[in-house]
C-alpha cells in the first residue's frame, strides 16, 4: 500500500477520522458482535465546519474542528438512541416534526407583485384600520366617597392623573366593555370634559374623562406596504400548506382502529 502524503495526514478532520476508524476497529475486536454501528456522514461534518468558518470569519483551529465533529457524532448518537427508545412518538416531538414539515411544504412561496399586494390590501381594509385613540385623565376616589369627580377635583386639583393613550379595546380590557363605550362616547359629545363613572374596583371609584382624541383611520397602502406584504405571504403560505396537506392525506387509506386496538 502506498504511503499517505504527510500534508494529507496533517488535516485535522483526516486525523480525527483515522483515529475514529482505529478506535472503532479496536473496539470491534473486544466488543460484542451485535454492537450498533453509528454511520457518520462526512459531508455533513464538512458542511458544519464550513458554516462555522463562515460565521467566525477565520480558519478553524484543529481543536475547534475536532469539537464540532465530536458534537455532531454525539448528536447522531443521541438521535439514534431517542429513536430506539421511541421518543419520536412523544406528542411534543410529533408536533415539532409536523410544524417543520409545514414549513418545508411552503418553502417556495414567491414574492408578491405590487398589484397583488394592492388587491390584498383592498380586500382586507378592516385588518389595517387603526382604532380611535384617546388621551384620558383618571381620578380615583375611595369607595365610600360621596363626591363626584368634578366636586373632588375642585377641592383637590392634583387628584387627576393622565393615563397612557388608549383605544376603546384597551379600556375594555382594563375596566369593562360598557364603561369603555361610555368613555369613548364622551369624545363625540359637545362637552368632552365630562367625567364618566364611577367604575368600582378594589382600588375604589374610577372616574375618567377624555381630554383629546384621534379618530379611527385607515392608513393608505404606502404606509403599511411592508405589513401587507408579510400578511400576503402568511396567507399564501397557509393556503399552500392546506393544499399540500390535503394532497398528502389523500395518498393514504385512512383506517380507524377501535378503542381495543382492532381495526
Amino acid at each position: 500500500m502506498p504511503a499517505m502524503p504527510a500534508k494529507f495526514l496533517q488535516e485535522p478532520l483526516v486525523l480525527f477520522t483515522l483515529i475514529a476508524a482505529l478506535l472503532f476497529g479496536i473496539s470491534s475486536l473486544f466488543s460484542p458482535a451485535d454492537k450498533n454501528v453509528l454511520l457518520i456522514d462526512s459531508d455533513e461534518v464538512e458542511a458544519r465546519l464550513f458554516l462555522e468558518e463562515l460565521n467566525s470569519g477565520e480558519p478553524l483551529s484543529a481543536s475547534t474542528r475536532q469539537a464540532i465533529t465530536a458534537a455532531y457524532i454525539e448528536e447522531e448518537a443521541l438521535v439514534l438512541e431517542a429513536l430506539a427508545r421511541g421518543l419520536d412518538k412523544d406528542a411534543r416531538i410529533r408536533s415539532l416534526l409536523a410544524q417543520k414539515m409545514l414549513h418545508i411544504m411552503s418553502a417556495d412561496i414567491i414574492q408578491p407583485s405590487t398589484s397583488q399586494l394592492t388587491a390584498f390590501y383592498n380586500d382586507n381594509l378592516a385588518r389595517y384600520r387603526q382604532s380611535a385613540l384617546y388621551e384620558i385623565e383618571e381620578l380615583v376616589l375611595a369607595r365610600d366617597d360621596s363626591r363626584t369627580a368634578a366636586e373632588a377635583l375642585v377641592a383637590e386639583p392634583t387628584l387627576a392623573r393622565p393615563l397612557p393613550t388608549l383605544s376603546e379595546l384597551d379600556l375594555a380590557s382594563i375596566f369593562s366593555v360598557d364603561f369603555a363605550a361610555e368613555v369613548a362616547n364622551t369624545a363625540d359629545t359637545a362637552n368632552p370634559a365630562d367625567w364618566s363613572g364611577p367604575f368600582l374596583s378594589n382600588r375604589g371609584q374610577h372616574w375618567l374623562r377624555v381630554t383629546a382624541s384621534v379618530p379611527e383611520t385607515t392608513p393608505p397602502f404606502d404606509e403599511v406596504a411592508e405589513r401587507v406584504r408579510l400578511d400576503w405571504i402568511a396567507a399564501e403560505e397557509e393556503n399552500q400548506q392546506r393544499l399540500q396537506v390535503k394532497k398528502l392525506v389523500e395518498q393514504y387509506d385512512i383506517v380507524m382502529s377501535d378503542s381495543d386496538g382492532t381495526q
